[in-house]
């Protein structure tokens, strides 16, 4: 009677979990989602809003800068791309690839940065890592760095 039973429930337990369904990832919505993430990020760059730009982040995002210590937490990037927006007048970001899942994005790409009298300040390359909250797509961790060459030593 007992090993009746244990075959009755595991026999239920195998029906129930291939009832489940799973919907499939769709890579192009990410891709799109990823898009409308770019045009807000462009938009609060142009706008030097460093707020509206931090909030693009999750609240434990890290941002891996050059020549720079890491940068932990939402408040940090608040704090420190409010510093660089003194300087930048907009960004162009250009995505070259993406891979994942429904709960964490990886993103190649590169961008431009314009002063803010539109001449050049750096062009390179990037790797973002998104990941959902609440359903929401935040990036987790950015890293980027400069094609152009390092600058020479000063000469003494």
């Amino acid at each position: 009677m007992k090993k009746l039973l244990l075959m009755a429930v595991l026999a239920t337990s195998l029906f129930a979990c291939k009832t489940a369904t799973k919907t499939a990832f769709d890579l192009e919505s990410a891709k799109k989602d990823i898009a409308a993430h770019h045009e807000a990020f462009q938009d609060a760059v142009s706008k030097g809003d460093s707020v509206t730009l931090a909030n693009l982040f999750s609240e434990d995002a890290r941002r891996l800068g050059p020549n720079s210590p890491i940068v932990d937490g939402r408040a940090a990037i608040i704090s420190t791309t409010a510093t660089a927006m003194q300087v930048i007048g907009s960004v162009k970001l250009n995505t070259v690839d993406v891979f994942g899942d429904d709960n964490c994005l990886t993103e190649q790409g590169t961008y431009v940065l314009n002063k803010k009298d539109g001449s050049a300040l750096d062009k390179g390359k990037f790797i973002a890592i998104y990941k959902k909250v609440e359903g929401k797509l935040f990036i987790y961790r950015d890293i980027w760095n400069s094609d152009d060459p390092v600058a020479a030593p000063a000469s003494k």
